[in-house]
């Protein structure tokens, strides 16, 4: 099971250089002023995705299929919107609309790579939803079928690359793809070549974050979780405080600015985060339980480490009560631990600090 959980990790952060391909298709209609262009439906669109307004997101996507209904760019941004509410808020809720969605962005992939042979970003669309694909195969335990699309996701980029070399979108998805294939192999020490895959996918992200027009953004998403794993953690958080800058309210970015803050022991600052955190989850409609009973564990452990172990005690008491209502058939693990094992460590935390929070709390009595 190990081996698969591996390529599935493996496929997901392959797959994550498509989280906003439909830009790319800007290329095949020359500027407008109509507000029905595609770049300025495609910018308005890019918008509202970052700034976590997905009901607007869906509708220009919509209106991009509508308009324009040959091209990947509707079916994949309508996708892509849906899987980003499943990946920020870790809920299931559009998994039954992803197949006809991921057969039809193939299918025009496809047929736009047949139609122009040389151009270089039709291979990119084609690439990204390959890589999209594969991912939605390895959560379901199709590892056949993922590890058959997962194959063409390097080679299409590199033929995206040999065609046009100055396009540096490009770099984004062969980047995360290299690094990650490295980092994972390493684990099963099948290449001895691990950490030159891992270095060139490094400068790969980096030259997109730099030069992309597009995709910049996602590549700082991008850099930020190589840099975590790598153990870079100050890198890692000065490619964060990017992000926080433009977009402070996205879960998954305070999520992964938390776990930075609380490697560097910076544990305030990562308690501040987690707050944050907890009151996004607490309202939204995309609720995870299993979410907020990490983010109550975070908080909890934040505490502990600042001597606060009557509160961690009351965090980690929340985030039991909690615990007992987790659906699984509605949501999803996170991207750094299963929910076995943050619960785990829950369990491990609250026993730890019950004495301690009942000493703390005598003491305080006796002053």
């Amino acid at each position: 099971m190990e081996r698969k959980q591996i390529f599935a990790r493996r496929f997901f952060l392959a797959a994550a250089a498509g989280c906003a391909i439909w830009a790319l298709q800007e290329y095949a209609w020359a500027q407008s002023e109509d507000d029905n262009s595609f770049p300025k439906l495609f910018k308005a669109t890019m918008d509202k995705y970052h700034n976590e307004e997905f009901d607007e997101a869906l509708r220009l996507a919509k209106k991009i299929r509508q308009l324009y209904p040959s091209e990947p760019a509707g079916a994949f941004g309508i996708l892509t919107t849906y899987q980003t509410i499943m990946r920020n808020y870790r809920v299931r809720l559009y998994e039954s609309k992803f197949d006809s969605l991921l057969d039809l962005s193939i299918e025009l992939a496809e047929q736009a790579a047949r139609k122009d042979k040389k151009n270089g970003k039709n291979y990119f669309y084609l690439s990204c939803a390959y890589g999209s694909r594969s991912m939605f195969f390895a959560q379901r335990g199709k590892w056949f079928e993922a590890f058959r699309d997962g194959t063409q996701i390097s080679k299409n980029f590199n033929k995206a690359l040999a065609f046009e070399p100055d396009f540096y979108d490009s770099h984004y998805g062969l980047g995360l793809y290299k690094y990650w294939f490295g980092a994972k192999a390493k684990l099963l020490n099948v290449l001895p070549f691990t950490n030159d895959y891992r270095h060139e996918g490094i400068q790969h992200i980096k030259l997109a974050m730099e030069k992309a027009q597009y995709l910049n953004v996602d590549a700082m998403y991008g850099l930020t979780a190589v840099y975590y794993n790598e153990g870079e953690f100050e890198k890692a958080l000065a490619v964060s405080d990017q992000v926080y800058q433009r977009y402070p309210k996205n879960p998954s970015m305070l999520y992964r600015r938390g776990r930075i803050l609380q490697a560097l022991s910076r544990w305030q600052e990562a308690m501040d985060v987690f707050q944050q955190l907890h009151a996004i989850l607490e309202t939204t409609p995309y609720r995870s339980i299993s979410y907020q009973v990490e983010c109550l564990y975070q908080l909890a452990k934040c505490h502990y480490q600042l001597g606060n172990y009557s509160e961690s005690y009351r965090l980690c008491g929340e985030a039991l009560v909690l615990e007992k209502s987790c659906d699984f058939s509605k949501e999803t693990d996170g991207p750094l631990e299963t929910f076995a094992e943050i619960r785990k460590q829950l369990h491990e935390l609250n026993d730890k600090v019950r004495s301690l929070a009942l000493a703390q709390t005598n003491r305080a009595g006796v002053k």
